[in-house]
């Protein structure tokens, strides 16, 4: 039996994203997208404009505000389905060597953080992140312009930090 060599797909899985930027001896110690309940909610307010929107509509007896409503319902259905599909191509990575941020679907955005740079890392936890057991972690270094990205909604916060502050711990 013949070993075929694996064809590429053009588009890549959620849970594979963050695999094709890592080097051979890596070991991964987190992998995870921001949490979906959490970013559910801070769509609430196009959410609500897409139900009052749908009772626009049905209290409409003229056809041009369906048709104008139905429109905008596309629009903002569409413009949602957008960023809940950048939210499912995001991932937070953690490994023994670097913390990366990958995220996009088009056009993608690759960041990392070597350990040994690591100077500060902070958590911030509004009430509605203790809600949905979340937070947003910011990782920096003394460089102020490589600015790593802010991880936001990430899920099992205290793990995370856990994680990091032993990883940095271990890289001095």
């Amino acid at each position: 039996m013949t070993d075929r060599p694996q064809r590429r797909r053009w588009v890549t899985r959620p849970g594979e994203l963050a695999q094709q930027y890592l080097t051979d001896d890596e070991l991964i110690y987190f992998d995870q997208a921001p949490d979906l309940r959490a970013w559910i909610w801070t769509q609430w307010l196009d959410l609500t404009v897409a139900v009052v929107v749908v009772g626009i509509m049905l209290a409409a007896s003229d056809s041009r505000v369906t048709v104008l409503g139905l429109i905008g319902e596309i629009w903002l259905l569409g413009t949602l389905a957008w960023r809940l599909t950048d939210q499912a191509y995001t991932r937070y990575v953690l490994t023994d060597h670097r913390a990366l941020r990958v995220s996009g679907v088009l056009r993608r955005d690759y960041e990392w953080i070597s350990w040994k740079k690591v100077t500060d890392v902070s958590v911030h936890r509004s009430l509605l992140d203790r809600w949905f057991g979340t937070a947003t972690i910011q990782i920096q270094s003394a460089n102020e312009l490589s600015k790593f990205k802010e991880m936001a909604d990430v899920p099992n916060p205290v793990s995370f930090a856990e994680t990091i502050v032993d990883l940095v711990n271990g890289a001095r």
